[in-house]
């Protein structure tokens, strides 16, 4: 019986120091993601490097929501569905290569598209502190966008890096 006692003290015992270690560790995981020491943000020169990779594919994006009649486009958590919110409704995208042009670039670590007044913006990096990006101009005016800190032209006309709060 003593020896059962002890085993359940001792399994007590070690649970408590793995969960007091599991939680310090989160924590400090946490700490360095809001620091951007894990997953630092990307800066213009590494921005412009995706940007000419993926410029074909952000065309195809671009062109499409640029001759759209909607004012306010979000695509968000995209997974291949065709299916884009609108103004508080949800549209569906009918070009097939629209779709998937938009699923090439969320597996390229784009989290989110939208189209707002005169400016499409595809979200590359965000973190606790900032999200930073690629905004193109439709109007060939600065793009807008809301809490925005840094913007700069990128190599080809109407294109800019952002950074936005």
């Amino acid at each position: 019986m003593k020896k059962i006692i002890i085993f359940i003290l001792l399994s007590i015992l070690l649970a408590t120091i793995l969960s007091v270690m599991f939680v310090a560790s989160t924590s400090w995981v946490s700490f360095l993601i809001m620091q951007d020491v894990i997953d630092p943000p990307i800066d213009k020169e590494k921005m412009e490097s995706i940007f000419k990779k993926d410029y074909e594919v952000l065309v195809i994006v671009t062109n499409y929501l640029a001759n759209s009649s909607y004012e306010s486009v979000y695509i968000r958590n995209f997974r291949g569905s065709g299916i884009m919110d609108v103004g508080g409704d949800r549209a569906e995208i009918e070009d097939i290569k629209v779709i998937e042009a938009i699923n090439a670039l969320e597996n390229r670590g784009y989290s989110s598209i939208e189209k707002n007044n005169n400016t499409i913006s595809f979200l590359r990096h965000t973190s606790f502190k900032n999200g930073r990006g690629i905004a193109y101009s439709i109007d060939g005016n600065e793009p807008v966008l809301p809490y925005l800190r840094r913007l700069e032209p990128l190599s080809k006309p109407n294109w800019y890096y952002y950074n936005v709060k």
